[in-house]
């Protein structure tokens, strides 16, 4: 669905790929790209999980160790590769222990949402949430 509607979580949100091997940090969910051309790491839970900022960070500093591999695998897409990438991180809800970590992580630049799923008459659907400093 995230592939579909990228633009639901940010306007001008490109996915470019999925579940990327990221060893030793499982797959990275999406790759995407922002309208002002910056790499973002999305990653995402089904449940509350202070795991969900560890795997992000990994896979954080992953594509910061291998960007010439990274540069490489999306030649074609309109990347801005002078700025580093941020992480895009998104759950159900966050633990008030993640929220209290998260006001002091100043690097890398993380976007915190939660997700909500509803029913609609046309069917379920999922409702966006950006966190802010909570």
């Amino acid at each position: 669905m995230l592939m579909e509607f990228a633009g639901a979580l940010e306007d001008g949100l490109r996915t470019i790929d999925t579940n990327i091997p990221c060893h030793p940090c499982g797959d990275i969910d999406f790759l995407a790209v922002s309208r002002a051309s910056q790499l973002t790491i999305i990653d995402l839970d089904t449940t509350v999980s202070d795991s969900l900022l560890l795997r992000g960070i990994g896979h954080f500093d992953w594509v910061v160790r291998n960007m010439a591999n990274v540069q490489r695998m999306y030649r074609e897409q309109a990347i801005n590769f002078s700025r580093q990438p941020r992480l895009l991180l998104l759950a159900p809800q966050f633990s008030l222990l993640l929220r209290s970590v998260a006001r002091q992580i100043t690097c890398p630049q993380i976007q915190w949402i939660r997700y909500h799923t509803v029913d609609a008459s046309s069917g379920p659907g999922v409702l966006f949430e950006p966190v802010g400093g909570e």
